[in-house]
């Protein structure tokens, strides 16, 4: 797939130089820690230095974009001013003080890229869905498997580790984000960090995951309760979430706004008195970046597409006691949500 000109023909530039790594990739769809793109009427061409060379030229052999071998900047800037280029858009939410600097002494009129690149970005064509459906597939496979080896005196730590192994041992290129493996009273904390705390009888789990395939992330969460039957207060609640999670699923429309799709899940809670206790947003978008455009939350004034990819993640925490959310990552299909996550999401006893 070509994004070097799908980006650059609806910008108003001579010229588009882009270096930010998850842009890079966007628009090669190849990997590297260092690297420019190109882009101009005529062509497009990807920087980089010797240490990625081979690689990317086997990789983009016969594409649409060629490779020049570069160890700095200037050399780079200075092929562009070669060029007659005057206007050079930049994603400039993405440059640092120095970069800008540089660019101006260069004596180009910057425009900013970066709008652009968020709208693109958020609608992904069949390519991307594949895979990001492959990164899903991969992430609730590893869960699956991890299910049947939970046992009494786990750390956090060392599930989070076994679950990312597995995602590896399936085809993942990296995990998506740091995975959350919580026990306990942890499950409180939305993000809270795997420690040494192990895992006991009659206590939930929460675990947040995903991973990466081809460069797209996948993201998945599941509370369990292990050993012996969970309390009323923990089923009720988690009766709660999944009817929330569900409510979203089945109301996000095309059309809708972040604002409103948050709504579904949230009037939901609220109908169960639990709505103070949802925290934060209902997902995010997801892509090349496990966050990316669109929001779902409050104050999100983001119109919902077909092609969009997103999380559907309600929660509910009770400090210092426990929390339950469920998330599928999910996309609009020809005007209804549909799921990537097959596994389930009604409540799991171990």
């Amino acid at each position: 797939m070509d994004n070097t000109k799908k980006i650059f023909r609806y910008i108003k530039a001579d010229g588009m130089l882009t270096a930010a790594p998850d842009l890079r990739r966007y628009l090669t769809g190849f990997p590297s820690s260092f690297g420019f793109v190109y882009t101009d009427a005529q062509e497009s061409v990807f920087f980089t230095d010797p240490r990625y060379a081979e690689a990317a030229k086997a990789a983009l052999h016969n594409e649409y974009i060629s490779v020049n071998v570069t160890q700095t900047a200037d050399s780079v800037l200075d092929y562009i001013k070669s060029k007659k280029v005057r206007r050079l858009a930049v994603p400039l939410d993405r440059l640092t003080v120095k970069e800008q600097e540089k660019l101006l002494q260069y004596r180009f009129k910057l425009t900013d890229s970066m709008p652009v690149f968020t709208k693109a970005m958020s609608v992904k064509s069949e390519e991307e869905l594949e895979f990001i459906r492959k990164a899903c597939e991969i992430a609730q496979t590893a869960y699956e498997a991890l299910l049947g080896s939970l046992k009494e005196g786990l750390t956090e730590n060392e599930v989070a580790g076994y679950l990312e192994y597995l995602m590896r041992k399936g085809g993942a290129q990296d995990r998506s984000f740091e995975t959350i493996v919580a026990f306990g009273v942890n499950t409180s904390v939305p993000h809270h960090a795997a420690g040494h705390d192990k895992l006991r009888l009659g206590m939930p789990i929460l675990l947040d995951f995903g991973c990466k395939y081809c460069g797209y992330c996948s993201d998945m969460t599941r509370t369990l309760w292990f050993g012996g039957k969970p309390t009323e207060e923990f089923r009720e609640v988690y009766e709660a979430v999944y009817g929330a999670h569900m409510a979203a699923f089945e109301g996000i429309v095309p059309g809708k706004t972040g604002r409103q799709a948050d709504a579904l899940a949230r009037d939901y809670l609220a109908y169960r008195n639990f709505d103070k206790f949802f925290t934060h947003s209902l997902g995010h978008g997801i892509g090349i970046n496990i966050h990316e455009f669109p929001t779902l939350g409050p104050n999100s004034d983001a119109v919902l597409k077909d092609g969009m990819v997103f999380s559907n993640e309600p929660g509910v925490y009770f400090e210092g006691r426990f929390g339950i959310r469920i998330e599928d990552t999910v996309y609009l299909d020809k005007g209804i949500t549909k799921s990537f996550m097959t596994a389930d999401k009604k409540l799991t006893v171990l």
